[in-house]
């Protein structure tokens, strides 16, 4: 997350998001615009490296519109939290109006999300060292626990909503519990005002039992189990449409 104490000028006053409520207030949108800006070459390339390396497995496991919610409320959450820390810590509230921008908090939701989902997931750090993504997720957020007590440290707590979103959301989608279906149908509206609505029909049908190319003798555990095995090895190319569908698919009844 960048911030920039002396003020950020031009255009980028209007989009950045600013630790004033009043400020906010005039300009609500920036609590979306302030993540889709950067300040730096540096800054944008670290969020979208993480972003690619992370994205691309949440969305097959968790569903594009899961991708979507988490990362965008993931920034409205670390927009807040960066609102109301400011303005609530002595130490901060001096500092003057502050404007940040960059999607640190909505990369950083993604990024816990996905090691809350596959927490003994491992991944290749550096192409040497072997760690697991609970692991990860937890150095990232304790580093950021630690940068509080730098001058920059209000950027932090942005960091943090976002990581909370991640988890908080994660912990619930497992559980059987969408707790962002309203902003799915948020999105969905919006798309209805783009494009001619067309007649919806719901209806039940018998459930009945896909055909699968696995052994009926092992475990829907086993089986993704398996297929992120095969993740790890080869990437995420390397998997067949109907592995694919089937990861997704097992990520509703895990």
């Amino acid at each position: 997350m960048k911030w920039n104490p002396s003020g950020i000028s031009n255009i980028n006053d209007y989009f950045s998001f600013n630790s004033s409520p009043i400020v906010f207030l005039k300009r609500p949108w920036t609590i979306l615009t302030y993540m889709f800006l950067h300040g730096s070459f540096w800054h944008i390339f670290n969020n979208l490296l993480i972003y690619f390396f992370t994205a691309k497995m949440y969305e097959d496991l968790l569903g594009k519109k899961s991708s979507l919610s988490t990362y965008i409320i993931g920034g409205f959450c670390g927009a807040i939290l960066y609102l109301i820390t400011h303005n609530l810590f002595p130490l901060f509230k001096d500092m003057g109006n502050i404007p940040m921008l960059g999607a640190s908090a909505a990369v950083m939701a993604v990024f816990v999300g996905l090691a809350t989902y596959t927490p003994n997931f491992e991944v290749m750090l550096f192409g040497v060292i072997k760690i697991k993504m609970k692991y990860l997720a937890m150095t990232w957020v304790a580093f950021d626990i630690i940068g509080l007590s730098n001058s920059d440290g209000i950027a932090h707590f942005a960091h943090l909503g976002g990581a909370f979103w991640g988890y908080f959301y994660v912990s619930n989608f497992r559980k059987g519990k969408d707790i962002a279906y309203w902003f799915d149908n948020f999105l969905d509206k919006i798309k209805g005002f783009s494009k001619k609505r067309k007649i919806k029909i719901v209806y039940k049908k018998k459930k009945q039992e896909k055909k699968s190319t696995f052994s009926n003798s092992k475990s829907r555990q086993e089986k993704v189990d398996e297929i992120l095995d095969k993740i790890k090895l080869s990437g995420y190319e390397s998997l067949s449409k109907k592995e694919k569908d089937y990861l997704f698919d097992a990520s509703k009844h895990i």
